[in-house]
């Protein structure tokens, strides 16, 4: 029972390593080859990543890696959504470590190992030591792999629109 206690702590505490989403929106993404996420409206939970190839108010061109049937080669393929379908849009705009989330993880690990060790019959190392030092080995470690595994930092991005139609009014003079 407390493996799966720990296993449920640590998968959670894994789950903060995902993705980043920024609250402050960003311009529309202009250049060429950047980074893109995007959702249409029917499935909009569901993001797909691209590289952007241009954006108009009309149309979304990207391309996306797609992998053949065989699986044995992939290739850049260009593709295109409208953009009054556009749900989400999120431009890539830097990566970002997780030296905290990994802390936690490596500490809820290490301390499991602890706890596994201070139940073992041992006159070389007592209960304190084992929970401190596993504890203490566990967090510096998932602080190391953290620093090293790196997420993408997302952000909204504005979708252009149609500008509304205007319609002059007509005077006319007698």
């Amino acid at each position: 029972m407390r493996f799966v206690s720990l296993s449920v702590i640590a998968l959670g505490l894994s789950a903060a390593c995902g993705p980043y989403v920024t609250r402050t929106p960003v311009s529309a993404p202009s250049p060429a080859g950047t980074p893109i996420r995007y959702a249409t409206r029917p499935d909009s939970t569901r993001l797909a990543e691209a590289r952007l190839v241009s954006l108009d108010a009309e149309r979304l061109v990207f391309e996306q890696w797609t992998i053949d049937p065989a699986g044995l080669r992939g290739a850049w393929a260009f593709d295109s959504v409208a953009t009054p379908s556009l749900a989400t849009l999120q431009v890539r705009v830097g990566r970002r470590g997780n030296a905290g989330p990994g802390a936690l993880i490596g500490a809820a690990v290490g301390l499991g190992l602890g706890v596994a060790c201070a139940s073992e019959d041992s006159w070389i190392v007592s209960d304190e030591a084992c929970m401190a030092g596993y504890t203490l080995l566990g967090t510096g470690t998932g602080t190391l792999i953290g620093l090293l595994v790196r997420g993408d930092v997302w952000a909204p991005a504005a979708v252009p629109s149609r500008a509304p139609e205007t319609v002059e009014p007509s005077v006319t003079v007698r």
